[in-house]
């Protein structure tokens, strides 16, 4: 079995960085520790990266980019253009950029420097949001609007969006918490499909439950009803 090509020294600078970021966050890691595990000398990463806030912001780069264009959102041409199937095509691609080994891999892989700049962003972390994150919030907003079919407005739209986001982002990250708790749930790679599927019916139902929702505020009188039947 042929050897497999040594990375490149820039692209392999990055790959450690990756690991040793996610682990350490970005002002416990040095750059004389990266170059050290990457064996590469300090001036190779001063060279292609100028300082460590160069190389943390190639690495974010270098990360959502790679995520994103091995699992990007598209509609399944297989599939009609309906607005529930690209529902479900852009959750299940989402899991596969959290969950899939070559994508983010969890919480073990990057995953983890995704979790720091998702819970304390960094500078670096502005155009990584303006150049993946708003574009892909746009698409999942016009999937439910057409789902809405023009019923609802953006006050109803944009939070069912954030919590579609959200739970994807949980399941990700609060593998500790689902070990303990539902096992059968645990975000893996081997259990994409399942947690796809959960999250677009339950988001689907969501999605199908605010649209009949009255304009003004009847959540109260709902909690009343449960209460009544539930004392």
């Amino acid at each position: 079995m042929p050897r497999k090509k040594p990375l490149p020294t820039k692209e392999r600078i990055i790959d450690v960085a990756g690991d040793i970021f996610g682990k350490n966050g970005f002002k416990a890691a040095t750059i004389r520790q990266i170059a050290t595990a990457a064996q590469a000398n300090l001036a190779a990463v001063n060279y292609h990266f100028r300082d460590k806030e160069g190389l943390y912001r190639a690495v974010l780069e270098d990360t959502f980019s790679k995520g994103f264009h091995r699992f990007p959102y598209r509609k399944n041409p297989e599939e009609s253009n309906a607005p529930d199937q690209q529902l479900h095509s852009f959750i299940r691609a989402m899991f596969h950029r959290f969950l899939n080994n070559e994508g983010w891999g969890g919480i073990s892989g990057r995953g983890k420097l995704i979790a720091r700049e998702f819970f304390e962003p960094t500078p670096a972390f502005e155009p990584i949001v303006d150049t993946y994150i708003k574009p892909h919030k746009e698409i999942l907003v016009s999937i439910i609007s057409d789902l809405s079919r023009g019923k609802a407005g953006m006050d109803k739209i944009l939070p069912c969006a954030i919590s579609i986001i959200g739970q994807c982002v949980y399941y990700t990250f609060a593998a500790p918490v689902i070990q303990r708790i539902a096992k059968e749930f645990l975000p893996t790679q081997e259990n994409i499909d399942l947690l796809a599927d959960h999250v677009f019916w339950f988001s689907l139902g969501g999605i199908q439950q605010i649209n009949t929702r009255p304009v003004d505020k009847k959540t109260p009188i709902v909690l009343n009803t449960l209460q009544e039947k539930h004392p």
